[in-house]
């Protein structure tokens, strides 16, 4: 994982979630988060605690409990740790308070990472009905599926409507990923939309690069 702080287990990173979010929803201005951020990392760790209580008991664990609350993981865990990198790298907040909500403290002693200047180049490699096949590369490295040195993640942002679009601006996030390809799904309200897709690499400090340019594909009845 990014953060090897957030424990690999369900039940330990549960655990980690709940006080990490607890302890910005006390005090979000501790963080210099706002009160709708607190409640937006609240939100998703609270789904993934009723999703893993489902899971977790015998008499209601089946494979599509189970699936549920690997999705529900994957939501909190991504939102927790954009929000820890950006925390952690925050001068404003004390190691202390870091600490507190398990985020640990950066190390003076290490030379800093920086985000790549350059852009992702993102390719539709698959559409079958309901979902996207996404592969990335660099543009520095087009032929390569490798992310560039100083890219922790990419961060894949979607915008679906009737015709493409060209502003990132209008696009949602849909996650932050390390490997490629990358497959994305679609609700059946969106057969026949068109889906644009923007992406732009991210540094372990929560720092962002350039975007990509936009790549459109129709979603498939």
């Amino acid at each position: 994982m990014a953060e090897s702080y957030i424990p690999s287990e369900d039940g330990l990173a549960l655990t980690w979630m709940q006080s990490f979010a607890g302890g910005i929803v006390a005090k979000p201005s501790t963080y210099q988060l706002t009160a709708a951020d607190a409640a937006n990392i609240q939100s998703v760790v609270d789904d993934y605690a009723a999703a893993y209580a489902v899971a977790a008991n015998l008499s209601t664990r089946t494979a599509v409990t189970v699936a549920a609350k690997d999705d529900a993981r994957n939501i909190a865990e991504q939102l927790c740790r954009q929000f820890s990198i950006q925390i952690k790298f925050n001068a404003g907040v004390s190691d202390p308070d870091k600490i507190a909500i398990g985020v640990r403290p950066v190390n003076p002693n290490r030379d800093p990472i920086n985000v790549p200047e350059s852009s992702p180049l993102l390719n539709v490699i698959g559409a079958t009905p309901g979902s996207h096949t996404v592969r990335y590369a660099d543009t520095g490295t087009p032929d390569s599926g490798a992310k560039p040195f100083g890219a922790a993640q990419l961060q894949l942002f979607v915008a679906v409507g009737a015709t493409p679009v060209g502003d990132p601006d209008t696009a949602g996030f849909n996650g932050a990923y390390t490997k490629n390809p990358i497959g994305v799904g679609f609700d059946f309200a969106d057969d026949g939309k068109v889906a644009t897709y923007f992406a732009r690499w991210a540094s372990r400090k929560g720092e962002v690069g350039p975007w990509s340019l936009p790549v459109s594909m129709r979603i498939a009845a």
